[in-house]
């Protein structure tokens, strides 16, 4: 609603969205203010496994950088395709939103564990993150036209990739695109393409969803603590939320 306060716009962004938000914001704000260094965030395997900071495998997803452009851009986009993805194949599903975050996360921290040299050093997993959401809400709103900054438009589908072109233009590396993008597929090819049923753990759909009622209620109760996936399912889902 156009005539909204800041606090009423704020409280209805959906839940995961708006947390993830707060978190990076709330990140770059402490960065920003040098009451904490970017250096105790990055992701480094050696401090996570040799001095067991495990903090590091979460706050490397909260850190787009500090106050710019590019971070605005960041928060922009963040709002924007999470809110859609979180209001249409994740609505009254706050776990599993969760849960997609996590494995895609888990991915990307496998291919940084296994490749980062190669790649050249991936410190921080914020913007491939980002670009795991919007590589998902692309597939959810794969026939919508949308305009890139008023200059041209493109077709939904293809924007996780006109998105990493932008970040290279404007002289980033295209590289945590392409870990998110990746990140994103694998999940995208599971739970879409064959069929297998990416479930939040029951603990933590207790903690995020309201309770369920009817079928909803007895999938809920056929999940196990792990997600209760169904493995061996096959097929293309039909109809897609």
């Amino acid at each position: 609603m156009p005539d909204e306060s800041p606090e009423e716009w704020y409280r209805n962004l959906k839940p995961v969205t708006r947390a993830y938000m707060t978190a990076c914001f709330a990140t770059t704000i402490i960065v920003q203010m040098e009451l904490l260094s970017p250096m105790l965030l990055y992701l480094d395997f050696d401090a996570v496994l040799g001095r067991l900071e495990l903090w590091r495998l979460l706050t490397n997803f909260c850190f787009f950088g500090t106050f710019s452009l590019p971070f605005v851009f960041s928060m922009f986009f963040l709002i924007r395709y999470g809110r859609e993805l979180e209001s249409k194949r994740f609505e009254g599903r706050s776990a599993d939103m969760v849960w997609f975050m996590a494995i895609s996360g888990l991915i990307m921290i496998g291919v940084v564990w296994l490749f980062g040299s190669v790649l050249g050093g991936v410190p921080f997993l914020a913007q491939s993150m980002l670009s795991s959401i919007v590589y998902l809400w692309s597939r959810e709103y794969s026939e919508q036209v949308i305009s890139i900054f008023g200059l041209f438009n493109v077709q939904a589908f293809y924007f996780p990739w006109v998105l990493c072109a932008i970040h290279k233009l404007m002289g980033g590396s295209p590289v945590p695109d392409l870990i998110g993008i990746f990140g994103g597929h694998v999940y995208y090819f599971l739970e879409d393409v064959q069929g297998y049923r990416l479930r939040a753990p029951t603990f933590l759909a207790d903690a995020l969803d309201a309770p369920a009622t009817g079928a909803a209620r007895q999938a809920q109760q056929n999940r196990n603590a792990f997600g209760g996936h169904a493995w061996g399912g096959g097929g293309q889902r039909l109809g897609a939320n």
